[in-house]
């Protein structure tokens, strides 16, 4: 479990993370074949170091459904799904991150929910699509310009869209990373105070 805390300190945007859960899970599923055999059978049903083990293995469940989450979070500029819709620009880039004390580079309210890459890029004039003249060289050189400008205005705008859902995802991944520690320590204490009154202790 303390592993499995641990790789949460790795990169959500790599595939990394996901594999290194999913290795883990795997490893933790042959453990339990092996203490299948092991564990004592008692009259009173499972015992409580069998519980444990369900737990903790629902636990890692949980903790791998959590990163493709974030990951599919992080991957949706990049599939050029759209704008982050406003509602989830302000719930998670306003109140979530002013919960946790995440630091964003991007204010909920900014940027307009429109997509300049739905335009379409131009075609650039050639040159002997004129007549030859210095006003219509002019004029061409101005199009051509003009188009050139789109092009950038569009692919900056990509590029804000992919930073808005990187930066949704992270604020995601550090919540879901808290509630998960809060919950592996709620368990310990709960999980360590019926330990304690079964024995009497």
């Amino acid at each position: 479990m303390l592993i499995d805390i641990l790789s949460f300190y790795l990169p959500p945007h790599s595939t990394d993370r996901s594999s290194f859960k999913m290795t883990l899970l795997l490893g933790y599923t042959v453990f339990l074949l092996i203490m299948n055999d092991l564990l004592p059978s008692t009259a009173n049903g499972t015992p409580l170091i069998g519980i444990y083990f369900s737990v903790c293995l629902a636990l890692l469940v949980l903790s791998l459904l959590e990163t493709v989450i974030i990951t599919h979070v992080l991957h949706r500029g990049s599939l050029e799904s759209g704008s982050v819709p406003t509602w989830v620009k302000r719930l998670v880039l306003g109140c979530i991150a002013k919960l946790i004390c995440y630091r964003v580079t991007i204010s909920p309210d900014s940027m307009s929910g429109t997509h300049c890459g739905e335009r379409g890029v131009p075609e650039l004039l050639p040159p002997d699509a004129l007549s030859p003249g210095p006003e219509r060289q002019l004029a061409l050189i101005n199009q051509n310009l003009q188009t050139v400008k789109d092009m950038m205005e569009s692919k900056n705008h990509l590029q804000d869209l992919e930073e808005e859902w990187v930066q949704i995802g992270n604020v995601l991944d550090s919540l879901l990373y808290r509630l998960y520690l809060i919950f592996i320590g709620a368990y310990a204490i709960i999980i360590t105070s019926v330990w304690c009154i079964w024995y009497n202790m």
